[in-house]
């Protein structure tokens, strides 16, 4: 099969400088053919995915109009544009703060040069509570709004407003839906009053209420004003009166809380937890990667060592500039993120199993070389690929490690987010500094690397272990992405590895140093037309792997562990309801994704004398599932200055706004005697 793959590749190529004109459709067709072999086992799920792509292309519910409060623009004033979202009966779409799930609708406007507008004014949402799954959101009709200011002076004649909107409808399915809508205007005379227009649909825009306030009825729409839910006992469980009101809104005191820090203690602090982040579960697949390039560098010259430790730097610090630049940008578009955020979007969990699995292959020795062009030609591969992978793999150990958090950096991190851009960046950084110095360390004093083994042929065993290792790490994610999206994600994810899969190996096998550049050029066309048919086939196909959309969270069913404690799904209304009727709470701040997590549960929490004592004090254990992205979850994390997972903490009983926060990395005897600080619950 070798020898006659190759040959027809050979011939293939000397075909192709004799028949230009059909030097794209062989490549096509040899593609087609590769990814007709990996989707044979699974035409059923071919199938399935086909059917829902054309659903979700063909169907919408939600209709657009754009309205103002004027009949024409006056030169230099300032006027009311919306956009009338009017939605089919059974659908709904989404408030800038969507919840518990969903997607804020939203508008990008396309103006006049000259003209501003403000930010969106939204109407006072409903409140819809399916199975303990909260979202917020519009069923019927709605407007979204805006304030436009025209220029002093405007060209006489017709006026073009456009608005470009994107939004999730949702019934019993959720579909991603974009659009556009305009108005023209006529130009009025400067100084004039503008003829009114359609006033009466601006009425209630500019809603600033908390959506904690909202309370539902039985049809799942607002009741009552904002004002007086917080104080009404409705079927949701939320607090009555004498609770003192939402845990959200309250002044808490945590017993952790030692006074205010000095700015520079956070920065160290900062630096502290990058170091430590070496340590932690997250991060042991990426330290097999960098245990091999330690080893690697033992007989290479001082200067090339001191210069790969610096790369390898580079690359972690530099991935932190941009996570610093991501969370900025997220905050400044009114999102909540913390630490680890892009854990819990199904697009980049899949890229980071796709790009581990890819370095896997690559210990197994996928990517060898099996002819020699000439040592100076690999000389000179060498150093031009070892220094960029060794800035990759500083990027790859970043991205690893932030779905951990380490002790010292919750509160850096977490007093990061509400400061400046300044601060942010610079904490950011720091805590790459601190992850990347024990490695400065070792290469600026190459000296020290002699206490490492030296290479030799059990280390071509060891990378092949390694590569195991990072296999142990896809499987993980693949299970992160089963708690995001279901079985069937995971189904779609695993074809669709399967095929890059198979796309590295035609690359790898069918091209070494003395190919062409021809050769080359065809091996790898194939190669990325198998992976592009992929992606398209099993990921761009299914909308829930390509966004945070609606989904059943573990979250939302209550869990009983082997040793019989009851774990009940977090939601701010159940936390307010037990905190009111005196009761002990242990608060488990999680995710599928976070693996610093997983092990405190599975040794600590789930340990003989911490069930004991659970039990002999009668606690309600609690479990806030950050898996995907959650509002409610980050709100309450920022409350207690934190920004990420693992989180624990203890509220007494009759002492709700005093709770007990418990560190990153915790013992049986921590959470024992905490929870005897604590006390019983009183009811």
């Amino acid at each position: 099969m070798r020898w006659t793959t190759d040959r027809a590749i050979r011939t293939l190529s000397k075909f192709m400088n004799t028949k230009s004109k059909v030097k794209f459709f062989l490549p096509l067709a040899f593609a087609l053919l590769s990814v007709f072999a990996i989707l044979a086992p699974a035409p059923n799920l071919l199938a399935t995915q086909t059917a829902q792509a054309a659903q979700a292309e063909g169907a919408k519910h939600t209709s657009l109009r754009m309205v103002a409060d004027v009949k024409e623009v006056v030169p230099g004033s300032t006027f009311m544009l919306g956009v009338e979202l009017t939605m089919q009966p059974g659908w709904h779409t989404y408030y800038k703060e969507s919840g518990d799930a969903g997607m804020p609708t939203s508008i990008e406007w396309v103006l006049p040069p000259g003209y501003k507008h403000g930010d969106l004014l939204w109407k006072k949402p409903h409140k819809f509570d399916d199975g303990g799954i909260v979202t917020y959101g519009y069923a019927e009709k709605t407007v979204i709004a805006a304030k436009i200011t025209a220029p002093d002076t405007i060209p006489d004649g017709e006026q073009k407003l456009v608005a470009k909107v994107k939004w999730l409808e949702c019934k019993e399915l959720c579909i991603p839906g974009s659009g556009e809508t305009s108005m023209i205007l006529p130009a009025g005379k400067k100084g004039s009053t503008a003829q009114p227009g359609e006033t009466d649909a601006f009425k209630g825009s500019g809603f600033e209420g908390r959506t904690s306030d909202l309370t539902t009825d039985g049809h799942g729409t607002t009741s009552g004003d904002s004002a007086s839910s917080a104080t009404t006992n409705t079927s949701t469980g939320s607090a009555p009166a004498s609770s003192g009101g939402s845990i959200l809104d309250r002044n808490l005191t945590p017993a952790d809380a030692g006074g205010t820090m000095p700015s520079y203690m956070y920065f160290a602090l900062a630096v502290l937890g990058g170091f430590i982040l070496n340590f932690m579960p997250c991060v042991l697949p990426v330290i097999a990667i960098k245990i091999i390039s330690l080893m690697e560098q033992v007989n290479d010259e001082p200067g090339r060592v001191r210069l790969q430790g610096l790369v390898f730097a580079a690359g972690i610090l530099s991935s932190f500039l941009v996570l610093g630049a991501l969370v900025l940008a997220a905050r400044e578009a009114g999102q909540s993120v913390g630490w680890g955020f892009q854990m819990q979007y199904p697009p980049f969990v899949i890229a980071m199993a796709t790009i581990i699995m890819i370095f896997s292959l690559s210990l197994f020795g996928l990517f060898y070389v099996t002819v020699n062009p000439g040592q100076e030609q690999i000389d000179k591969l060498a150093s031009k690929e070892g220094l960029t992978g060794t800035f990759f793999k500083g990027v790859l150990a970043t991205v690893l490690s932030t779905p951990c958090t380490a002790p010292a950096l919750g509160p850096a991190v977490g007093f990061a987010f509400a400061q400046p851009p300044i601060v942010i960046f610079g904490i950011f950084e720091a805590v790459g500094l601190g992850m990347s110095l024990p490695y400065l360390l070792l290469t600026i004093n190459p000296n020290w690397l002699r206490f490492i083994p030296k290479p030799g042929v059990w280390m071509e065993k060891f990378k092949e272990a390694m590569g195991f290792v990072l296999l142990a790490t896809v499987a993980w994610l693949l299970s992160v992405v089963g708690a995001q999206v279901g079985a069937g994600g995971v189904q779609s994810v695993g074809f669709f590895l399967t095929g890059i899969a198979f796309a590295v190996w035609v690359s790898a096998r069918f091209t070494d140093l003395s190919s062409t550049s021809q050769r080359k050029a065809v091996v790898w066309s194939i190669s990325g037309l198998i992976s592009a048919a992929c992606l398209y086939v099993f990921i761009l196909s299914r909308p829930d792997l390509m966004g945070n959309l609606p989904a059943e969270k573990a979250s939302a069913k209550t869990a009983v562990t082997e040793s019989g404690i009851t774990w009940v799904p977090f939601s701010i209304e159940d936390l307010d309801k037990n905190i009111a009727a005196n009761k002990t709470i242990l608060l488990d701040f999680t995710a599928d994704w976070c693996l610093t997590c997983k092990v405190n549960e599975k040794t600590v929490l789930d340990s003989a004398p911490v069930v004991e004592q659970l039990k002999a004090l009668n606690v309600v254990t609690m479990k806030a599932d950050w898996t995907r992205r959650d509002e409610t979850i980050s709100k309450l994390l920022q409350k207690f200055q934190r920004s990420g997972v693992p989180l624990y903490v203890v509220f007494p009983a009759g002492r709700g706004s005093s709770p007990i926060v418990l560190p990153e990395v915790i013992t049986p005897q921590l959470v024992v005697d905490k929870l005897k600080e604590a006390g019983p619950s009183k009811s």
